[in-house]
């Protein structure tokens, strides 16, 4: 596509690199061009602009779907709804099978920009139905927690089957949502507070997707799936072992302690491999530990001068490593 105007953003060093590297015959007329217009400012992406519209998009149409079925329940009938809704995400997901390339274990890329949100929107909307379907019939009665077992499940299998970052993102998230609230109803943690269940179910969850990311590279079985399991790991992790610091009672220094160390085993961990966004996570989960022993142990305005101290040099290491680790 075409910018609006000419030579908006032209880079003159590059125009005239592209110029001698056609005199040399390192290009072809047609890569000259090409190269040229993008020089010039004439030619630039929209696909990130394109991507964010497709995914309102498809939050708006499954939004949609949904007030439809709440206006017009009574009128349409559960038996018609449910299957006009189960008709949509197949013809949504067999639209993705027809035109996905083959499957591999290795990276495959979008045969199309709008792939990856028509296969997000097949499989809301089946996630939608089966809910849907459950609230109506009550097919798992007391065991209706287990319905976002099976979601997570088949998000799962549909990231693999037609690699997929965003639904495997859905999918890590759907399976953490089914363990808490599962293990909650069972200890009885979400109506009485024991939260001290969430977070050990929280951490045990995290651990396992740290491990499967690592897995992933081991085995080559999707490596580029890591940052996408190591992410969602972290996050139940450290947000589990902060969660602890941050509680009231006597246990928060252990936690505290466990957080230290993890964040960082995580923070060395990171740096050696060039994971920016780890490293970040790390340093950030023990800075919001190092603020409960603070403002525990100091009173008046000084915790409040050591926060800001602190968060300074926060910052500064992130940046400092940041930098190290692009420029190797």
């Amino acid at each position: 596509m075409t910018h609006g105007t000419q030579g908006r953003g032209m880079n003159p060093d590059v125009v005239r690199a592209i110029a001698r590297l056609r005199a040399d015959a390192v290009l072809s007329a047609g890569q000259a061009a090409f190269f040229d217009r993008v020089a010039r400012g004439d030619l630039v992406s929209v696909r990130l602009e394109i991507r964010a519209l497709l995914y309102v998009g498809v939050l708006l149409l499954t939004s949609g779907v949904a007030l439809l079925v709440k206006e017009h329940h009574r009128e349409i009938g559960p038996w018609a709804i449910a299957a006009a809704v189960g008709l949509a995400a197949v013809a949504c997901l067999t639209w993705v099978h027809r035109t996905s390339p083959p499957f591999s274990w290795g990276e495959v890329r979008s045969p199309h920009v709008a792939f990856d949100y028509i296969l997000l929107l097949g499989l809301l909307l089946l996630a939608s139905d089966l809910a849907y379907i459950e609230v109506q019939f009550t097919l798992l009665g007391a065991s209706w927690a287990h319905h976002l077992l099976v979601v997570g499940a088949l998000y799962l299998g549909g990231a693999y089957l037609w690699d997929s970052r965003v639904v495997l993102g859905l999918a890590l998230s759907t399976l953490a949502a089914w363990l808490g609230i599962s293990a909650g109803l069972i200890s009885g943690a979400l109506w009485t507070g024991r939260a001290d269940v969430l977070r050990a179910n929280a951490v045990v969850l995290g651990l396992s997707y740290v491990a499967a990311g690592s897995l992933a590279v081991l085995l080559r079985r999707k490596p580029h799936f890591e940052a996408v399991f190591v992410n969602a790991g972290l996050l139940l992790l450290l947000g589990a072992l902060v969660s602890g610091t941050l509680a009231d009672g006597t246990a928060w220094s252990m936690w505290l302690a466990a957080l230290l160390v993890v964040a960082g085993a995580v923070t060395w961990r990171a740096y050696r491999l060039d994971r920016s966004l780890y490293f970040a996570q790390g340093v950030v989960a023990a800075y919001v530990g190092l603020l409960r022993l603070v403002f525990t142990s100091f009173r008046h305005a000084l915790p409040y001068l050591l926060a800001a101290l602190l968060g300074l040099g926060l910052l500064a290491l992130i940046f400092a490593a940041h930098r190290q680790m692009r420029d190797r």
